[in-house]
């Protein structure tokens, strides 16, 4: 069970740290990689996931999108979960101990372990649900510019 104390860092972090970090993670796919956003299927794949999971069971589903046999025509999803298993990897060895410092106990026992995986799966959880939102601006907007770009055509 986590401290009240971590609760409230994990809800600055979330809101500080998480969100622009999300919305520069999906960012970046969409306009430097020219990346597509993720399709519904795989948001709403991600998003039960990430509510219904323990952390190590998130961490094997990205993993399993990521190493899937995806058709060129999407291969977009195949670098999103690359990249999302970096950034969730990352987070977990550096940064929730040297940065956010929120482990309080010994991470090599079952107690700790436990800790991490408990605190792993809030952060990753309102990392994904803040990338899913921001997912959906850049649909959207992607959807109304398409929709702009026929109409002038039709002129």
């Amino acid at each position: 069970m986590l401290s009240t104390e971590q609760m409230r860092k994990l809800s600055l972090l979330s809101d500080t740290v998480l969100y622009p970090e999300a919305v520069a993670f999906i960012g970046r796919l969409v306009r430097e990689e020219r990346c597509s956003p993720l399709p519904t299927s795989q948001v709403m794949g991600l998003l039960n996931v990430a509510y219904a999971s323990r952390y190590t069971e998130l961490h094997e589903f990205v993993k399993h999108q990521r190493d899937r046999n995806w058709p060129e025509s999407r291969s977009d999803i195949k670098l999103f979960y690359t990249e999302l298993e970096k950034f969730l990897t990352a987070m977990q060895k550096r940064r929730l101990r040297d940065e956010f410092h929120l482990v309080e106990g010994a991470p090599n026992t079952s107690g700790g372990r436990q800790e991490v995986d408990e605190l792993m799966a809030s952060l990753a959880h309102d990392f994904i649900q803040h990338l899913v939102a921001e997912n959906s601006v850049l649909a959207a907007t992607q959807a109304d510019e398409k929709a702009k770009e026929r109409a002038n055509r039709r002129r």
